[in-house]
C-alpha cells in the first residue's frame, strides 16, 4: 500500500517511539511510507520512508491548527499524488480529514491518548478531540486507532462511536533492543522510573516510596529518568538523598541499556481518565528487560495472565505500604524467577509484531471499503 501519515510527533521527541516503531515496521512490510509532520527534512535523511517537511507555528495552542493548514495546503497543490490510506493524529483531524476525503484520500485516525494536559488548552483540546471522533461518527474517517481496550470501551461511551470502527493498537517493545539478561543482585533493589516527569503522573509519590522502604530496613536505590514539571522538585527533594538520583532524559538506547542493571519498574501514574486508558510504552520496556513490576491498579496498568509472584498493582492510598509488605521478604531467587517471568510475557504478548498485525490490517480494511 502506499499510506501518508500526517502526524504532530516529532522525531527528537521520545513520545514518538511509538509513531517510530509502527512507521518501521510498516515499511518492513513492504508498504510505502510518506511522514508529513512540522519538521525539518534533514532529520528523516537517513529514515527509510519519504518525508514530506511542513511550516509550523512554535506558538502554544497553536501548533496543530498551523499544521493543519499547512497540511491542506500541501495536499491541495499535489491533488495527483494518490495514496491508498492516510494516517491522521487526532489533533490535526478536524482541520485536514474533511479535505482529504474531498481529494479522494481514505482516512484512518490515529488516536494515542486523549488530551494529557489538566490546564484550560488541555480543555480546547478536548474539544479538537471530540471533534476527531465525530468525523469518525459522519463517515468522512473510515476507522479510528486507539491504544487499548479500556481506550475503546471509553471511545464508544462518550462519543458514540460504532464499536467495529475502533481498534486498539497497544504499545509494543523491541525485544533486540530491550534484551534480557540475568540480574545481578548485592541487596539492593534498584527500581526505576523513566519517561515524563510530571507532576500528574503521579512521580512526586516516588521518594516517599523510597524512603519508607528504607527506613523499613529494604535497601533501595531508586532511579528516575525524564523530564517535565516535576524535574525540579524531585532534584531538591532527593538532593540529600544517596539513594536516589534523577537523571535528565535518555536516548532509547541508553534506556536500553540501564533497564539491565535495574530489579523493579515502576508505574506511578494514578488512576484518571487519561492514564486509565493507556496503554504505556514504559511497561513493555520493564517486561522486556526482565523487571518485576510495581504500581497503580487500574485498566491502563493491568495486563492478563500476569503473576503476582512479578507483577503488582495496588491502590494510591496503599501503595506505600503495600510495597513494603511485598519487598521486605522477597528472596534474591524470586527476583530472578520474576524477572525470567517478566521476560517471557513481553516475549509472548508485547512485541511490536502484533501491533503492526493489528495496524495493518485496519488499513487494509479502511481501503476495501471503497
Amino acid at each position: 500500500m502506499n499510506i501518508a501519515w500526517l502526524t504532530v510527533r516529532k522525531w527528537d521527541d521520545l513520545c514518538t517511539t511509538t509513531t517510530d516503531a509502527l512507521a518501521h515496521g510498516l515499511i518492513k512490510r513492504g508498504h510505502n511510507l510518506t511522514i508529513i509532520n512540522g519538521e525539518a527534512a534533514e532529520n528523516h535523511a537517513s529514515k527509510p520512508w519519504s518525508h514530506i517537511p511542513l511550516k509550523q507555528s512554535q506558538f502554544p495552542g497553536r501548533s496543530g491548527a498551523s499544521l493543519a493548514r499547512s497540511a491542506v495546503v500541501w495536499f491541495q497543490k499535489n491533488s495527483q499524488q494518490s495514496f491508498d490510506v492516510v494516517i491522521v493524529d487526532w489533533p490535526l483531524a478536524p482541520g485536514t480529514a474533511t479535505i482529504l476525503g474531498e481529494l479522494g484520500h481514505w482516512v484512518v485516525l490515529m488516536d494515542r491518548s486523549p488530551p494529557a494536559n489538566i490546564s484550560i488548552f488541555g480543555k480546547l483540546q478536548w474539544r479538537v478531540w471530540r471533534n476527531a471522533w465525530n468525523l469518525v461518527n459522519k463517515g468522512v474517517i473510515q476507522r479510528g486507532v486507539v491504544v487499548s481496550e479500556a481506550h475503546k470501551k471509553f471511545v464508544h461511551r462518550r462519543m458514540n462511536t460504532q464499536i467495529e470502527l475502533i481498534e486498539p493498537v497497544p504499545a509494543g517493545v523491541d525485544l533486540n533492543r530491550f534484551q534480557f539478561q540475568n540480574k545481578e543482585y548485592d541487596g539492593t533493589l534498584k527500581m526505576i522510573y523513566h519517561g515524563q516527569l510530571d507532576k500528574h503522573r503521579g512521580v512526586l509519590a516516588l521518594p516517599m516510596l523510597a524512603r519508607k522502604l528504607m527506613n523499613h530496613g529494604i535497601n533501595v536505590e531508586l532511579n528516575l529518568v525524564g523530564e517535565g514539571d516535576a524535574y525540579n522538585s524531585l532534584r531538591a527533594i532527593t538532593a540529600n538523598e544517596p539513594f536516589m538520583t534523577v537523571s535528565p532524559k535518555k536516548t532509547r538506547a541508553e534506556i536500553s541499556v540501564l533497564l539491565q542493571s535495574q530489579h523493579i519498574g515502576l508505574l506511578p501514574m494514578p488512576n484518571t481518565p487519561v492514564w486509565s486508558l493507556a496503554s504505556p510504552l514504559k511497561r513493555s520496556e520493564y517486561l522486556a528487560s526482565g523487571l518485576i513490576i510495581y504500581g497503580i491498579d487500574h485498566a491502563g496498568h493491568q495486563m492478563e495472565h500476569a503473576s503476582p509472584d512479578w507483577f503488582r498493582l495496588t491502590t494510591l492510598e496503599n501503595f506505600h505500604e503495600h510495597a513494603i509488605e511485598w519487598l521486605k521478604n522477597i528472596s534474591e531467587e524470586e527476583l530472578r524467577e520474576g524477572s525470567r517471568s517478566s521476560r517471557e510475557y513481553a516475549e509472548a504478548h508485547s512485541s511490536w509484531k502484533k501491533s503492526i498485525d493489528i495496524l495493518e490490517k485496519v488499513l487494509y480494511h479502511s481501503k476495501s471499503e471503497e
